[in-house]
């Protein structure tokens, strides 16, 4: 059952209800009876309140929904018959006599919590004159709103709302969302409330108009209000609920970021082709040839939409895009539970509003299959780094310029203390002694030297050379970013966003960035930009997020360049400019290879670059990964001549130069090119190689090919255009997934912030 009951209607002035004689009688004779003793509430409840309850229910059926009907169901007492008929009498008051009895009988009924004369309250601390508060709502020409939210007596005790304080800054924090559910503009929202401390269900009574704009409430505005009331009064609820799910979620999000790896399993045993699928396209295709104008599906004819819905269904039976789309679903419904039990029914994901990208991306590939174009398969997940680490060479002043400082007794000391710990932390040196370094480091902060408390908290809590100590790292990382070293608080930041070894806290992983990015830190830059990019900051900015990028890439941070490079190439979160994404990913690539070699030196040697493309993996470091995934989407902009002239040459430079580093995707593109002749001589023995280079990798594109082959036809098969969709498929659905778990994130962060708030008052603490 729905935690919070929300009845909203309209009030009809001067309107005189049909009532029976029996109700007009109970009001009558209910308030003023003296009660002897509770003893009498367990008896069974009596014939004439039975049929008192049946002509309420028939009058007025919505009753039902209400908690005192619920109890009355579970247990037909005498109390909860009574507790039953009092709620439908007070909800129905409205309709027994004018608006000015109701406004009256709202703020001076029993039990009504009163601050003076009365209970009635509105959105500021103004004194309300009871009788020109009825004249007014009584005399207004239009609609006005009648409102009742409640609660169970327990859910009220342990959330604060036994109160009329907590209620009144409920509604007084939610008066904007009460104006956008009426359609009003807010300075034309006029409303008055009164708290009733019932026994069993603790509510508050609301009154509302315009002053302006007549009103109307949607189904939808009724919903978001609904939603917002459950949001806040359960928000401590909500936070215990994100807690219990913690580890279901985060299972549920591995497997997400499995699925290719199942989907290579299910190859490798020949359980994945789907005749339908390649049936389906084939004949999608066939249509599209014949079909003119624009291929969007808005443009399409009811035929081929129908297809194109078709092959989105098909695709959607796949077991684990059932498990990633009941997982989109259960994060919404979730929230929805707390205030009803009616779910809203789940919709084919073709017909899914929310997902409309799949069907254009059914399009888009069924246009390559027509042209027989060169295609990508890339992984679905793009692990880019999003904190990357700072070599410690990187944050350190050249000797120079401490030589060229103004002497400084203390200071000369300090530093010399740091040269020598330096010297003893060289592994491959005869002096080689990090306890020794720790206590000179030591000697070196504590004479006020940031870089040594840097250096020291980065020691401790790397755990390499000593052993890991968290909060001694943390508190010499704090005393030299309070002393405004980047670096530190670079690293602080990235510490408190990735969540490891101390509680995530984005909100001051936000601000050690800010600090860090105002001195000039490319690393921060990059990291602070990545958290807009991700919705993790206070306020997700992507105009600030790109800018941001472009500072960090101008100052030669490879991760930057990359990222802004891969985004301006897909124009994604802006305008595409190819040009400019030339220039960034080639920064990025170049600064994984030393001195670069020019493509016309490497092209021609190919025995020795396939040589090299197929030598064992070994340890490959963030930054190499990031080198490597540059040159990729190199070979990729060449070779497609998108907003650039295609220039076939360099793009395999860049493929093999990516194949060469292990690169799978690289090394399958290459493989894929010279199996089926693509812009490049056909070659079997070297296209073998490389794809079982890349399928020992665990790619999946590269396994499908090597099985599905056929001598002689020139094309890749349909079925893999229907492996690449899967993937697409399951990519846009988990980047939802992302981006609603990076907004949970954030809500439980502020969550956690204001229900620390709060005990905090009450003297108590979070654990």
């Amino acid at each position: 059952m729905a935690k919070i009951i929300f009845k909203w209607r309209y009030l009809k002035a001067n309107a005189e209800g049909k009532h029976s004689e029996n109700l007009v009688k109970y009001i009558a004779t209910r308030d003023g009876v003296e009660k002897l003793d509770d003893s009498w509430k367990s008896l069974p409840a009596t014939k004439a309140q039975e049929k008192l309850i049946g002509q309420i229910l028939s009058d007025y059926p919505d009753m039902k929904d209400s908690f005192e009907y619920q109890d009355y169901e579970k247990s037909k007492t005498k109390g909860a018959a009574s507790e039953f008929i009092s709620r439908a009498i007070e909800e129905k008051v409205d309709l027994i006599g004018k608006r000015e009895n109701y406004v009256d009988y709202i703020a001076m009924r029993p039990h009504v919590e009163k601050t003076g004369a009365h209970g009635l309250f509105t959105d500021s601390d103004v004194p309300i004159n009871l009788s020109a508060v009825a004249k007014e709502v009584a005399e207004h020409k239009g609609v006005v709103f009648t409102k009742i939210l409640s609660l169970r007596r327990e859910d009220a005790a342990r959330l604060g709302y036994d109160k009329g304080s907590a209620w009144r800054n409920l509604l007084r924090s939610h008066t904007k969302e009460m104006a956008e559910s009426m359609k009003i503009p807010l300075p034309d929202l006029r409303w008055y409330a009164a708290f009733h401390n019932e026994s069993h269900h603790p509510h508050v009574h609301i009154v509302a108009y315009s002053a302006g704009k007549e009103p109307y409430m949607t189904e939808q505005g009724l919903h978001r209000l609904k939603s917002s009331f459950a949001r806040e009064i359960f928000k401590q609820d909500l936070l215990q609920i994100y807690d219990r799910q913690t580890e279901h979620r985060n299972a549920l999000a591995q497997e997400s970021r499995d699925v290719l790896s199942e989907i290579v399993e299910q190859i490798n045993t020949g359980g994945y082709d789907n005749e339908t699928v390649e049936l389906m396209l084939k004949e999608l295709s066939d249509t599209l040839s014949r079909t003119k104008g624009k291929k969007v599906y808005g443009y399409l004819p009811p035929r081929a939409k129908n297809l194109v819905n078709g092959i989105v269904d098909e695709l959607a039976k796949d077991s684990r895009i059932v498990g990633l789309y009941d997982l989109w679903y259960e994060q919404r419904e979730e929230i929805i539970r707390t205030y009803t039990d009616t779910m809203p029914e789940r919709i084919p994901l073709s017909q899914n509003k929310e997902f409309k990208s799949v069907r254009n991306a059914v399009i888009q590939e069924t246009m390559h299959l027509l042209s027989n174009n060169v295609t990508f398969e890339e992984s679905p997940e793009e692990n880019d780094n999003p904190a990357p680490e700072i070599s410690d060479t990187e944050t350190e002043p050249s000797p120079k310029l401490i030589l060229g400082r103004k002497k400084n007794s203390q200071s000369d000391t300090a530093w010399t203390y740091f040269f020598k710990a330096k010297d003893c932390l060289e592994r491959d040196s005869e002096q080689y002694d990090p306890a020794e370094a720790v206590r000179l480091l030591t000697l070196a902060a504590v004479q006020g030297l940031d870089i040594a408390a840097y250096r020291l908290g980065k020691l401790f809590l790397r755990g390499e050379d000593i052993e890991k100590d968290v909060g001694t790292a943390l508190h010499w990382l704090w005393q030299a970013a309070e002393q405004e070293n980047p670096y530190a608080q670079y690293q602080l930041g990235k510490t408190y966003l990735k969540g490891e070894d101390v509680y995530a806290d984005f909100s001051g992983a936000e601000e050690l960035f800010e600090k860090a990015s105002r001195q000039g830190n490319s690393y921060a830059k990059y990291s602070l930009a990545k958290m807009h990019l991700d919705g993790l900051a206070e306020h997700p900015d992507t105009g600030k997020a790109l800018f941001l990028l472009r500072e960090s890439a101008g100052s030669g941070n490879m991760w930057a360049a990359y990222l802004f490079g891969k985004i301006l190439m897909r124009g994604e979160l802006t305008e595409k400019d190819t040009a400019e994404a030339e220039k960034l990913l080639t920064s990025a690539a170049e600064k994984g290879m030393g001195s670069p070699q020019s493509h016309q030196t490497l092209w021609g040697e190919e025995e020795q670059r396939s040589e090299r493309a197929f030598a064992a993996c070994g340890e490959t470091s963030d930054a190499q990964l990031v080198t490597t995934k540059a040159m990729y989407l190199l070979g990729r902009l060449y070779l497609s001549g998108d907003g650039i002239p295609k220039y076939v040459p360099q793009a395999l430079y860049w493929l093999w130069q990516s194949a060469e580093q292990e690169n799978q995707y690289a090394q399958y593109q290459l493989g894929k090119m010279y199996l089926y002749g693509q812009e490049v001589a056909q070659d079997y023995n070297m296209a073998v190689q490389l794809l079982t280079a890349s399928a020992d990798q665990g790619n999946p594109y590269a396994r499908y090919v090597l099985e599905h082959y056929q001598p002689g036809t020139g094309r890749a098969p349909v079925g893999l255009t229907a492996l690449r969709l899967i993937a697409r498929l399951s990519q846009i659905i988990r980047d939802d997934l992302r981006r609603e778990e990076n907004g949970r994130q954030h809500i439980e962060k502020k969550l956690r912030q204001k229900i620390a708030e709060k005990m905090e008052l009450h003297g108590q603490h979070m654990g």
